[in-house]
């Protein structure tokens, strides 16, 4: 990938009102990027991935099935 589409250390800071973190581990070099955020909601299979460590919101779960349940419940 280019540069320009790095989040963290090598590449972009981030500051959204929200980030939605799926799949992302939380590694300090990525996370760097994302502090910036006003709210920082993650999903990971992980329960010890270092972004719970980060967020505002955490979801346990793999993202092929959590995703899809957030965006039904989103259109409902």
């Amino acid at each position: 990938m280019e540069r320009e589409r790095y989040v963290g250390v090598s590449g972009v800071m981030l500051k959204p009102d929200v980030y939605l973190a799926l799949g992302i581990s939380g590694q300090i070099q990525h996370m760097v990027g994302a502090l910036g955020s006003q709210t920082i909601l993650a999903v990971n299979k992980d329960k010890n991935a270092p972004i719970f460590q980060y967020v505002d919101y955490g979801l346990v779960g793999d993202i092929n099935k959590v995703l899809p349940a957030l965006i039904q419940a989103m259109k409902a």
